[in-house]
């Protein structure tokens, strides 16, 4: 019992420690951060395999402690009201804390699984595009985006990983409906149309691609770990 309990520990730590190294990374990156904030989120990917690998209770606990040591190691973030802090940092970490969790998407049809990934591909050519003002080098990035985004869902669609797509459509609503009301564009006043317009495609983007990256590198690293008979929670 002594023996599971520090491993617990243990891995918890290096998860942490995990996170914190990632986002380290991601900040020094120009090309990942937004320029009116929010980021393509590499720190993301310790917590999926936490979860996955750990359980949700501990992916929940995982999300949580590494958001309060970037909080203490002073990594930049924008405290305006408590409801503010939870729609842009708690509820997103608590929701890809529980993408194992999510059991009942995992067994999505491949016909549906199209549909979906259809919607999430044409979801992506908007808010890439928008969020660039339409430009063409960015159009053709967003048809790309759209693309992968698409063929990733379907390829998900069976694996138990696409718990990652649905908690990052609801750590995208919550950072959504904080840029609403929060983070509105000068001149537009909180939860007017142009609030939402605008908060719709800016969010979109940067949340699509880092769910991009997660569905595509942390099924890879699942599937390694438990090639080297790492313990996985039941």
């Amino acid at each position: 019992m002594k023996q599971t309990k520090t491993r617990t520990i243990a891995y918890l730590a290096l998860y942490v420690a995990l996170y914190v190294v990632l986002k380290f990374v991601g900040n020094l990156i120009p090309v990942l951060q937004m320029p009116n904030g929010g980021s393509i989120e590499l720190e993301l990917i310790a917590v999926f395999i936490c979860s996955y690998q750990m359980g949700w209770k501990w992916g929940v606990a995982d999300a949580v402690l590494s958001w309060l040591i970037s909080i203490v190691l002073g990594f930049e973030m924008w405290f305006v009201t408590f409801p503010q802090i939870l729609l842009d940092y708690v509820l997103p970490l608590v929701v890809c804390g529980l993408a194992s969790a999510l059991w009942p998407f995992r067994k999505m049809s491949r016909s549906g699984s199209v549909v979906f990934g259809i919607v999430l591909g044409a979801a992506a050519f908007f808010g890439i595009s928008k969020s660039w003002n339409g430009t063409a080098a960015y159009v053709v990035g967003a048809l790309v985006g759209a693309g992968i985004c698409a063929f990733t869902v379907w390829y998900l669609a069976g694996r138990d990983q696409f718990g990652i797509v649905i908690s990052m459509i609801l750590k995208y609503v919550f950072q959504m409906l904080s840029g609403v009301y929060f983070w509105f564009p000068e001149g537009a006043a909180a939860g007017s149309s142009a609030a939402w317009s605008y908060s719709i495609g800016y969010n979109l983007w940067y949340n699509l691609v880092t769910m991009i990256v997660c569905i595509i590198v942390v099924p890879m690293l699942v599937d390694r770990l438990k090639k080297a008979k790492v313990p996985f929670a039941a």
